[in-house]
């Protein structure tokens, strides 16, 4: 679906203000984190060992660590949401497709937006539910961008 076809969904009144893909670059900056941070553990936990075991710990810890991607579903998260797009409007965000997430998410119902991990977005509602939006490019930016945009579309007085 394209920015145009997603007009035509659009409630009257209802402007598009941004739209986004999951980003490339903070995939690969979410992976390198966690494979650094296996590197570093399996050094650490190889000090004191002879040369030849350090240096076998570093292939080690590379694999522990996509491993655990593996394991804990990081490795797909790419599979899962590249066709994804998220539509930033003055009133909600649009996801398309929503295989996995609700398709609109109203810009009243934001409690507050979150940066944890510092790749992700965490989007808590009123509702006391939260949804993840996955590796945006420029979570910062973004995170500001849609705060903006639910503070213009809250009435005057409410927060």
């Amino acid at each position: 679906m394209t920015d145009a076809d997603l007009t035509t969904d659009l409630m009257p009144g209802e402007t598009l203000l941004h739209s986004w893909t999951i980003s490339g670059r903070s995939f690969f900056i979410r992976m390198g984190t966690f494979v650094a941070v296996s590197v570093v553990l399996g050094q650490l936990a190889s000090i004191g060992q002879s040369l030849s075991v350090k240096l076998l710990a570093l292939p080690g810890a590379v694999l522990f660590g996509l491993f655990c991607m593996w394991m804990f579903g990081e490795l797909d998260i790419w599979m899962r949401n590249r066709k994804t797009t998220w539509h930033l409007t003055n009133r909600s965000i649009h996801i398309v497709p929503d295989d996995d997430l609700p398709s609109r998410l109203p810009l009243a119902e934001i409690k507050r937006i979150n940066r944890f991990p510092f790749w992700s977005l965490v989007i808590r509602l009123n509702s006391g539910t939260a949804t993840t939006l996955p590796i945006p490019p420029n979570p910062k930016a973004l995170r500001d961008r849609i705060m903006q945009a639910r503070e213009d579309a809250l009435p005057q007085g409410a927060t």
